[in-house]
């Protein structure tokens, strides 16, 4: 016979977030990990998911058993406050993919305003974790993001990025903003292999063709192979979810909307 407590998900969250930090640490810390999924699903306000998640001492499994949905409406209202990398770390690497082929895209075509904030809150990790999900975006994307905003100055660069020599404070490249400058700053110092790689993928050293021609034509193939996962995981998921219902949850504007009106029935 089961000893679980008997708990109303919504009205426990409410009462958890109503709670001092430490009683509700203890109080929410005494449910099984399945009372506390529910718990968070049933809390709309991304924000106080977000709490919820904090009331343990390491949410890695609870973010890891979390919908990627969820996750994701979580992660985005962090977006450029550099606060995202207390939750990053959880996310398996098949969340990560899931979330960045979501999240930095629209209408299939890559946003680089999305991916730049995601790399910068990535660069606020650490660099084990951040090498590990380095791994899981394309360098064709990452490469597509900064053809516009790193430039070699004179000829030597091109020579150092050949040798395998050149680091991000050369004076051979030229970053047009600070946020390139510190995205470049986190890949190199967490995996100065990839950031050599990165290097010759911008400038398309050894290559005969147009740099910006190669560019195109590499985004475009990752697009499509974005394409394919998606179809991929709608598939496996019977289609649950689609690319477009994810997008359409993650509307915070909807959402707090949805939960204004919510609060205000049951008044």
């Amino acid at each position: 016979m089961s000893n679980q407590k008997l708990v109303i998900p919504q009205s426990e969250a409410k009462k958890l977030l109503s709670l001092p930090t430490r009683e509700a640490e203890q109080l929410f810390q005494s449910y099984e990990k399945e009372q506390q999924l529910e718990i968070i699903r049933a809390t709309r306000n991304p924000k106080q998911r977000e709490e919820l998640y904090y009331l343990v001492p390491d949410c890695t499994e609870l973010i890891q058993d979390s919908p990627t949905e969820d996750v994701l409406q979580v992660l985005d209202t962090l977006l450029g406050t550099g606060l995202a990398c207390g939750l990053l770390p959880c996310l398996s690497n098949e969340q990560f993919e899931e979330i960045i082929d979501i999240a930095i895209w629209r209408d299939g075509k890559l946003d680089e305003k999305s991916l730049s904030l995601w790399l910068f809150e990535l660069s606020e990790c650490e660099r084990d974790d951040l090498s590990r999900f380095l791994g899981q975006i394309d360098l064709r994307i990452l490469a597509g993001l900064l053809k516009d905003r790193v430039k070699l100055k004179g000829t030597l660069g091109a020579m150092m990025i050949e040798e395998g020599i050149i680091d991000p404070s050369s004076p051979s490249i030229d970053c047009k903003d600070e946020q390139a400058k510190a995205i470049l700053n986190a890949i190199w110092e967490a995996d100065g292999d990839l950031f050599n790689r990165l290097m010759r993928d911008i400038f398309a050293i050894d290559k005969e063709t147009d740099t910006d021609k190669e560019l195109v034509s590499a985004l475009e193939k990752a697009a499509a192979e974005r394409a394919e996962r998606v179809k991929a995981r709608d598939s496996e998921a019977g289609i649950s979810v689609t690319e477009s219902d994810l997008k359409q949850q993650v509307d915070l504007d909807s959402l707090e909307l949805a939960e204004d009106e919510e609060e205000n029935a049951d008044e």
